[in-house]
């Protein structure tokens, strides 16, 4: 024999395993149910605890995102202009015999030399209407609540124009409403970190991508590269989309302006070319100084003024954006509408400013890893 127990003996063996626990005292049974059921609730209270433990640890997460999201923001920004000017120095490369370094530095030696001379031309006539403006405005505020404060509802718009009007051109208004230039590192901090960083991404971009995708496995880094890609060229085309219209907004805008012989036309062009870079809410802004200087002439003027700016705005959204668009991820406005109200409430202008571009981002990777990736759909990306 080999000590192995045949078909017989296991059947035996467990014929009187059966007949034991039934003649198991009660007693013992219920040790055993207790001990049972302590068990399986010290297994669901260390459950509960794990859950508690992660959900806990994701709160603390999300507020400490919270407390640094205003430098998150700036850094984001930061990689929009070394995207904008490493863009510039490829273009400039692959139509020169200067290299991609090279055509960085061409770059930006323009673009400062650039704003050096119009600073040093124009800044004096520059900072002479935006005072002018800052004046001007007041006056057409009271001048407006003569003439309408017989009407119920003039106070509270005449208020909000207010309101508005010198938002867009008190600084520091202005400071207050952008939120994060109004913590430690201020405006010029704010702007400085912008710029060096932009630069130092702009040099070199591939090795703070490749610091990025080494925080993945390796099975997932292809993908992974894919996606800076695949943002990288919805970003460009964004960006193109935003500077062609605001230069466009802005010559229509002062030769428009010239034409009906409104003061401060120069400025009033310069506020609408930038404030045109917020979709949806900037050309609504912009279009609110323009008509209190309006107002100061005579009715005819505000009426021509505000037929120019719509008609302006009609070219660009349905003419000019949307060939550029072609190229780029498509956004439906409700939710770039959104992601401005949410982002412009927690953060100020500078969430208004941001939210199309992150937006355009969140697009992409949601395309990307979730239509894609997750439910399999078959989906042209940018």
């Amino acid at each position: 024999m080999d000590g192995r127990k045949g078909p017989i003996a296991v059947m035996e063996d467990a014929v009187m395993s059966f007949w034991d626990r039934g003649r198991m005292p009660e007693s013992e049974a219920a040790d055993m149910e207790r001990i049972g059921a302590r068990s399986i609730s010290g297994l669901l209270t260390k459950r509960t605890l794990i859950v508690v433990a992660a959900a806990a640890a994701i709160v603390v997460l999300l507020l400490m995102l919270w407390q640094v999201a205003q430098i998150l923001l700036l850094i984001f920004a930061s990689m929009l202009l070394a995207l904008f000017l490493r863009s510039s120095a490829v273009t400039i490369s692959d139509n020169t015999a200067l290299t991609v370094n090279a055509s960085l530095i061409l770059v930006v030696l323009i673009l400062a030399g650039g704003l050096a001379l119009i600073g040093s031309l124009y800044g004096p006539d520059i900072a002479t209407d935006f005072y002018q403006l800052t004046l001007q405005l007041p006056s057409t505020i009271d001048r407006m609540r003569d003439n309408l404060g017989q009407y119920e509802w003039a106070p509270a718009v005449l208020d909000a124009m207010a309101r508005v009007g010198r938002a867009l051109t008190n600084p520091q208004q202005l400071g207050r409403i952008a939120g994060v230039f109004s913590t430690a590192f201020g405006a010029l901090g704010s702007s400085l970190i912008v710029i060096v960083l932009g630069l130092y991404f702009a040099v070199e971009p591939k090795t703070y991508i490749d610091g990025v995708v080494r925080l993945f496995p390796q099975s997932r880094r292809g993908r992974v590269y894919e996606a800076f890609d695949r943002v990288g060229h919805a970003l460009r085309w964004w960006l193109l989309s935003r500077l062609v219209s605001m230069v466009a907004v802005g010559i229509l805008t002062v030769t428009g302006l010239v034409v009906l012989g409104m003061p401060l036309a120069f400025i009033l062009a310069l506020v609408a070319a930038i404030l045109d870079f917020i979709p949806h809410i900037g050309p609504i802004l912009a279009t609110v100084p323009a008509v209190m200087v309006g107002l100061a002439q005579d009715g005819s003027t505000v009426l021509y003024v505000i037929i120019l700016y719509t008609v302006i705005q009609g070219l660009e959204s349905y003419l000019l954006t949307p060939y550029i668009q072609r190229q780029m991820i498509s956004i439906a406005p409700a939710w770039l509408l959104a992601a401005q109200l949410v982002l412009g409430a927690g953060f100020g202008i500078l969430g208004f400013l941001l939210a199309p571009p992150l937006a355009v981002v969140v697009m992409v990777l949601v395309q990307m890893f979730y239509v894609r990736d997750v439910l399999g759909e078959k989906m042209e990306l940018p």
